[in-house]
């Protein structure tokens, strides 16, 4: 009876039975659903970027992908969310299971869950097992333009805007842009080419090549020819020149844009790669990416230079890059990351790596580590020195010779936060040997040509006036690495620059140092008495120096420079620095001494001494036995030139540089009358001069005149009348004089003269100066400011400062275009109503810093209205008589 109705029952439930187990499966085996999810997803997105990578090459060749592959892709990318999104929600289903997994505290919550998990699990399985095969792309028509993949970029969108704006002016055929490494160059061309897709209908072709250091020609072309669908096995076989014309012949016949990418060297882009040049007639256009600016100039392009990123953008990528959570960790990592993020002066690739590698650092500690090393041993950091340094690096190697890398990596020693003076660093270099040229005037040239040669190669950055460059922080780094040998010999160059020392480090090994600076440190005492029979140079400058111990020099037998200047309070040296027995450089400039040690005198060797602004010598009657002495200065100091100095410089044969101050002017007479002494003058400072029966006579120094400032003096001229009628305008040139300081001059009416120096970057006028009317008397240089004139004047002023001139009327009577003014400073001036600026002005208004009376700046800002309007209503006309000559070319 029991089997019979046991039968019966399972007969009529056995259906609901086997829907209860289908079921239950989404819960019982959820944990092994998940996993195999897990697994398979990982498989299908390695299948999807392969084929994804495959898919870029193949395009890049020219090739049409095949639509089953892209309608793939597509249900790949719409199941992956929902795959994650399960994924994610894991953690939480799997905790409400117990029992073993055989329970839930919520079953329909559960199983809901785990029939998605099943049914997306089939649904991946399915999609990974219809991933078509064969082929991926055939020959077909060559895409206009590949869009490329880039990287998120923070504060290269205005960059983007200002390359743009240039690359589709008419007249721009091919822009170059130029900038250090790591500085976001090839991203910036990425981003351009992406960019031209809006242009579809106007460029009909757009190419991305790498150029790289080593130039392969024909690996260029093989990129150019693929694109234009040249590419086969006829092209493999061609030569270069028959490639250079099968390039030719396809791009004549369309309007292209060329990308190249990271050029080191000239590229002959016609002759050698078979691009036709750009023009204005046929409309397309090359855009390369270099380190070198000299590669612009080579190359006949227009020029962009790619800068860091303002301190905003570059704080914006590095917060990213190290995340909000570890920066919100400790109330102090902020304030260190900010620290950190400025040591970076916003380089994209420091930002980047840096970012990245104190990411989840949220010890207070890590981060005060990482800024002391990053200011005195960046290579520490694997990730500096591999990602950073050794991409910098390239453009330490692509340097000629080794003086050039060894000009670079002197620079090490120099704080990298300051303005270096090129004339400090070229007379560093000279001394110590680094520059070997007998002739010092030829030296001194080779110098400045070699500060050229990394300023084009972006390993020195200029400043806003001729005079001084800067380095970037993180090149700073590269040149201590470069000058350690790479690491190798860790002790051989000792920079603590601005580290707060307040001794000087004894715990080394003193006789592995060659170079080092203490520069910007707070040591007052030098008491120790190290070994150092190999060091070369110390740079001391800038500390609180008030006491040095002799001992401290009687083991430096190879000493040739030692740099003491800005130590205001030192007042002594000691006796022992005779000892120095090869020195060869000595600088005391703005220093306290009172005195000179006697036993300077025995140092024959010293070719440089600069006393400049020292204000509290007595005597310096010891420099009677330096004879050797090549550059000395005394200006802007306690010591005025007397006759019987003069007699005593006159010894020095060897003289090719020299400062002085003078408060009388029978020896400014004297001195100038010397035709030796008078061609050696540099800086000259007057006071107290009286001069009002003509002009000053400095036409002997003329040529080596580099600053001139004269105070509390009365003065008829500096040049004389009938010069200013001279045609020949080479003889009466001031071609050295960079800067001009007037200060309480009386007697002059004018300072037409300084249009005589095409060279000037400052120029200021202090009153009192009750006779000055004019800077530029109109009058005087019409002989040489005439129509056609090779004269610009004052076309590298940077700065001007007028203050209390209260006789001053004008400037000049005539527009000025001053293309290289960053700061005008006028107070106090009330009979001065207009200024000289050229039609440019709003563009002018936009770079200058203008300090002046209220009513002078809204009179600039009415004409700069006013001129924007005409400017606006000539291009107007332009655009007009230009339609109606190509539409009359055209009929």
């Amino acid at each position: 009876m029991w089997n019979v109705v046991s039968s019966v029952l399972s007969f009529c439930f056995q259906p609901a039975r086997n829907l209860f187990l289908e079921q239950t499966k989404y819960i019982l085996k959820l944990e092994d659903h998940l996993e195999a999810l897990q697994e398979v997803s990982l498989s299908l997105t390695a299948v999807k970027d392969d084929l994804q990578n495959q898919i870029e090459m193949e395009e890049r060749k020219g090739l049409r992908v095949l639509k089953e592959f892209n309608d793939w892709l597509s249900k790949v990318e719409a199941i992956q969310p929902k795959v994650t999104k399960l994924l994610e929600d894991s953690t939480a289903e799997v905790d409400r299971l117990s029992m073993c997994g055989y329970c839930s505290s919520n079953l329909f919550l559960t199983y809901c869950y785990g029939k998605d998990v099943f049914e997306t699990l089939e649904r991946v399985k399915s999609i990974m097992s219809s991933k078509p095969s064969g082929e991926v792309a055939r020959m077909g028509p060559p895409p206009g333009i590949v869009k490329m993949i880039t990287q998120r970029t923070v504060g290269l969108e205005k960059m983007l805007e200002v390359t743009w704006r240039r690359l589709m002016e008419k007249e721009v055929g091919i822009l170059g842009l130029y900038g250090m490494g790591g500085i976001g160059k090839t991203t910036l061309l990425k981003q351009l080419n992406n960019k031209l897709l809006e242009k579809r209908d106007e460029f009909e072709v757009v190419i991305y090549a790498e150029v790289s250091k080593n130039i392969q020609v024909e690996k260029i072309q093989n990129e150019i020819g693929e694109r234009l669908g040249l590419c086969g096995q006829v092209w493999e076989k061609k030569t270069q020149n028959e490639k250079a014309s099968g390039i030719y012949d396809a791009l004549t016949r369309k309007r292209f844009v060329i990308l190249l990418d990271d050029i080191w060297r000239k590229l002959k882009i016609e002759e050698d790669i078979g691009i036709p040049l750009p023009s204005p007639k046929n409309g397309s256009k090359v855009v390369f990416t270099t380190r070198l600016q000299t590669v612009c100039g080579r190359m006949g392009s227009h020029d962009l230079e790619v800068k860091q990123l303002d301190p905003g953008n570059a704080w914006e990528l590095f917060r990213q890059k190290v995340g909000d959570s570890t920066l919100a960790s400790e109330p102090k990592i902020n304030e260190l990351a900010i620290q950190i993020c400025e040591k970076c002066q916003g380089l994209p690739l420091a930002l980047n790596v840096i970012g990245e590698t104190m990411a989840r650092k949220t010890s207070i500690h890590d981060w005060k580590c990482a800024i002391a090393d990053l200011e005195s041993n960046a290579a520490g950091y694997p990730e500096v020195k591999d990602e950073i340094l050794k991409v910098l690096k390239l453009s330490y190697d692509d340097l000629e010779n080794e003086t050039e890398q060894q000009c670079f990596q002197f620079c090490a020693l120099l704080p990298d936060d300051e303005l270096i003076s090129k004339e400090a660093l070229v007379q560093y270099w000279i001394s110590e040997g680094i520059i070997n040229v007998d002739d010092r005037e030829r030296a001194i040239d080779h110098g400045y040509r070699i500060i050229g040669i990394l300023v084009s190669a972006c390993l020195l950055m200029p400043f806003f006036t001729f005079e001084y460059v800067t380095m970037h922080d993180v090149i700073h780094q590269m040149a201590l690495w470069a000058a350690s040998n790479f690491g190798k010999e860790k002790e051989k160059v000792i920079v603590k620059t601005g580290a707060g020392l307040q001794q000087m480090p004894e715990d080394r090994d003193w006789n592995a140092v060659t170079r080092m600076s203490l520069a910007k440190t707070e040591i007052q005492n030098i008491s120790i008495s190290p070994e150092c029979p190999n060091l070369t140079t110390l740079l001391l400058t800038y500390n609180n120096l008030v006491n040095i111990s002799g001992d401290f020099f009687l083991s430096m037998p190879k000493l040739v420079i030692l740099d003491l200047s800005h130590n205001k309070s030192l007042t002594k040296l000691p006796e022992e620095v005779s000892s120095l027995v090869s020195l060869r450089h000595l600088d005391l400039a703005q220093t306290s001494l009172e005195n000179l040690p006697v036993g300077l005198g025995k140092l024959i060797q010293l070719r440089y001494f600069d006393l400049t602004d020292v204000r509290t010598l007595q005597s310096i009657s010891v420099i009677s036995s330096l004879v050797n002495i090549e550059m000395l200065f005394l200006h802007e100091g306690s010591i005025f030139l007397s006759l019987e100095l003069i007699e005593e410089i006159k010894l020095m044969r060897n003289l090719k540089g020299l400062g002085v101050t003078i408060n009388n002017m029978v020896v400014l007479e004297r001195l100038l009358s010397i035709p030796k002494l008078a061609s050696c003058i540099q800086y000259i400072t007057l006071k107290g001069i009286v001069a009002k029966d003509g002009p000053l006579q400095f036409e002997a120094a003329r040529a080596s005149l580099r600053y001139i400032m004269i105070r509390e003096s009365s003065i008829f001229d500096i040049v004389e009348n009938t010069r200013y009628g001279c045609r020949s305008t080479s003889a009466i040139s001031f071609q050295n004089l960079s800067l001009v300081i007037f200060s309480g001059v009386s007697g002059i009416q004018d300072l037409s003269w300084l249009i005589f120096a095409p060279n000037l970057t400052i120029v200021s006028v202090d009153g009192p100066s009750p006779e000055l009317q004019e800077i530029v008397s109109s009058e005087k240089v019409s002989g040489v400011l005439h129509k056609g004139s090779s004269i610009v004047p004052f076309r590298k002023l940077h700065a001007i400062r007028l203050v209390n001139l209260e006789g001053l009327k004008s400037i000049y009577s005539k527009l000025l275009e001053l293309p290289s003014l960053m700061a005008m400073t006028i107070r106090n001036c009330p009979k001065l109503k207009k200024l000289p600026i050229s039609t440019k002005v709003l563009d002018f208004i936009q770079r200058v810093d203008i300090v002046a009376d209220e009513e002078l700046c809204e009179k600039l800002e009415d004409e700069a209205t006013e001129d924007s309007e005409d400017e606006a209503t000539e291009d107007s006309k332009d655009e007009i008589t230009e339609d109606s000559e190509d539409e009359a070319t055209e009929d």
